[in-house]
């Protein structure tokens, strides 16, 4: 059932469809942590209360349904709380809409979108500016890999706990300062968010050149935090591409983006084909 809710959420996702922003806004997570912090107080105590004890519930819930009835109900419930979990927008379609404006050679609407779902400011065609925007849409991807791992893995419960453990972190970052944030859950984050990062370059190098990923993350393997230009240059070698030189124009640009996209689109078709051959096996 999981394995079939995974399939739904990631259509529905696909689709231009008039979402609720309870489903479809970026700060659904935030908003859920705000209500809960201001009822209970301590952030730390937020953490347990609204993040650790729901994935407990949702967990134990998904184990106690069976039958008919009860997988039905997991399969529309379980296709909300993975839509709010993940985002009813899905990444790729941010990224088609970017490679249409920037083939219509559309930099001010190309800006514009960049900057509204991937945060990313600057000129398009400047090799800093196609930086960091491959570097936001990696990151983002990465968080979908890390959820869909730990759905597939565990289920609906660890799920919840990886994301809304992540979204607790960037909530603290904002309101506390750096040495505060720095604490347990930070590095269940990182531990959590370990194994996906690592299956989630595996699955670029099966998509692309595996020698030249193999290659790269020579010594690289382990580490925790890896820097963001890490992700993006296993991702250019991986596409057979020079990790050391940058898009120069929009319209080289448009080739990198369109060949990214590409990469992770064949990352996802692998995840979906080890998901079910993993299911298959429980």
């Amino acid at each position: 059932m999981k394995f079939i809710v995974l399939i739904v959420v990631m259509g529905l996702r696909r689709m231009d469809a008039g979402w609720s922003p309870l489903l479809a806004g970026e700060e659904r997570h935030q908003r859920w942590l705000q209500r809960c912090g201001s009822r209970i107080g301590q952030p730390n105590r937020v953490w347990w209360v609204a993040v650790l004890l729901p994935a407990v519930l949702i967990a134990w819930g998904a184990c106690w349904l069976s039958g008919f009835w009860g997988q039905l109900l997991v399969l529309g419930l379980g296709t909300l709380l993975l839509l709010w979990l993940l985002g009813s927008h899905s990444e790729f379609r941010h990224v088609d809409e970017l490679l249409v404006r920037g083939r219509m050679n559309d930099p001010d609407g190309f800006a514009a979108l960049a900057t509204d779902e991937f945060s990313v400011n600057g000129v398009p065609g400047d090799p800093a500016y196609h930086q960091q925007l491959s570097e936001q849409i990696l990151a983002r991807e990465e968080r979908l890999f890390v959820a869909i791992f730990w759905l597939v893995l565990l289920g609906f419960g660890a799920a919840f706990l990886v994301v809304l453990n992540h979204a607790w972190l960037q909530r603290q970052r904002r309101h506390c300062s750096e040495s505060e944030t720095l604490g347990w859950q930070k590095a269940l984050d990182d531990w959590l968010s370990l194994p996906a990062r690592q299956l989630l370059i595996v699955s670029m190098s099966l998509a692309g050149d595996f020698t030249a990923v193999m290659e790269r993350m020579r010594g690289a393997w382990w580490q925790l935090q890896p820097t963001p230009s890490l992700i993006v240059s296993v991702a250019n070698v991986a596409q057979e591409e020079n990790h050391d030189t940058s898009p120069g124009t929009l319209h080289t640009a448009m080739d990198h983006l369109e060949g990214l996209q590409g990469l992770l689109l064949r990352c996802v078709a692998i995840w979906l084909i080890m998901a079910a051959l993993w299911i298959m096996l429980l």
